[in-house]
């Protein structure tokens, strides 16, 4: 008897050092312990896959997560840049372009240190600070990435490529914006000529630059010529879109301004009317904001409650 429970607390010691043994074991092998630390990889595999599936809150996490890990890395690391760059990218999907704008800001900024002047990656940064600028109505800042996107494209791709065209349209918007439209406007129609030379006389991109065009014209008093310019983007808006589109409503109020500025009144009054009937039937928050702003325009230049055209005399309505 006193040899088994000799046994039975030798075993008892067996146990609990094996126990011991076991535990230390697990506490010290982190594969078998815990599971390991996400790393910056990880976190920003989550953000792509997640960004391409359309989970926007989700990927913005991710990416918030491994911009964490990349603010340990060593300085001019590039893979800070680039996560900023992602995270301002899912930002602005987001519609927080005023946190798109700052992590885009120092994306460009990490690019300028450890990447080439001209290295195209850092200037697809440089484009899309540019375009958050404009949509954070920081012009002056806006101006200066639109022109250092400019030389890098003409440089690269030709002072006549396409591209040009698009980004002088960005400067055109920065200088009017500024109410610098004399500085604008050779902007303005060398970007025209571009399109009509790659798009075609009578393509979208042109209808739209000439009514830009027509607008920098009239804030000049340049009339005559605006009057010329809008009517040529009126008829290509109809041809394009249609009589009774919001385009070609919208170039109907342009030519009307310039003739009511003109004293051309009832000409005005009558493409006023058209425009308003057209803008009336549209539904959206858009179609709203942009009839209330033509009616206030028929209103201050003509002196009296904006209409829209009256229906065809013979027909009633039900």
């Amino acid at each position: 008897m006193k040899k088994l429970l000799a046994g039975r607390k030798f075993a008892t010691v067996l146990t609990s050092l094996g126990a011991f043994v076991l535990l230390t074991t697990l506490t010290s092998n982190p594969t078998l312990g815990a599971t390991s630390q996400p790393t910056w990889e990880s976190y920003h595999k989550q953000g792509k896959e997640n960004f391409e599936r359309e989970n926007l809150d989700a990927s913005a996490k991710a990416f918030e997560k491994a911009l964490d890990c990349a603010e340990k890395f060593p300085e001019n690391d590039p893979r800070m840049g680039k996560t900023l760059n992602n995270l301002a990218t899912v930002y602005e999907r987001l519609g927080k372009n005023n946190e798109a704008c700052k992590s885009e800001e120092m994306a460009v900024e990490a690019g300028d240190k450890n990447m080439s002047a001209d290295d195209p990656k850092l200037m697809q940064r440089v484009d899309f600070l540019s375009t958050l600028y404009l949509k954070t109505n920081q012009f002056q800042k806006g101006e200066k990435t639109v022109l250092r996107y400019l030389a890098y494209v003409e440089k690269t791709k030709g002072k006549d490529d396409k591209e040009v065209a698009r980004v002088l349209d960005n400067l055109v918007v920065c200088l009017h914006a500024e109410k610098r439209s004399k500085e604008a406007e050779p902007h303005c129609k060398r970007a025209l000529k571009i399109y009509e030379q790659t798009t075609g006389e009578e393509s979208r991109l042109v209808a739209r630059t000439l009514s830009a065009l027509a607008g920098l014209q009239m804030d000049q008093d340049k009339l005559n010529e605006a009057e010329v310019t809008s009517t040529r983007a009126r008829v290509l808006f109809e041809k394009i879109y249609g009589k009774r589109d919001v385009n070609t409503a919208v170039a109907l109020a342009s030519l009307a301004e310039i003739k009511a500025k003109k004293g051309e009144k009832e000409e005005a009054d009558v493409l006023f009317k058209q425009a308003l009937a057209i803008l009336r039937k549209g539904k959206s928050a858009q179609s709203i904001k942009v009839t209330e702003s033509v009616s206030k325009v028929y209103e201050d230049l003509l002196g009296k409650p904006a209409t829209a055209a009256e229906p065809t005399k013979g027909k009633k309505a039900h």
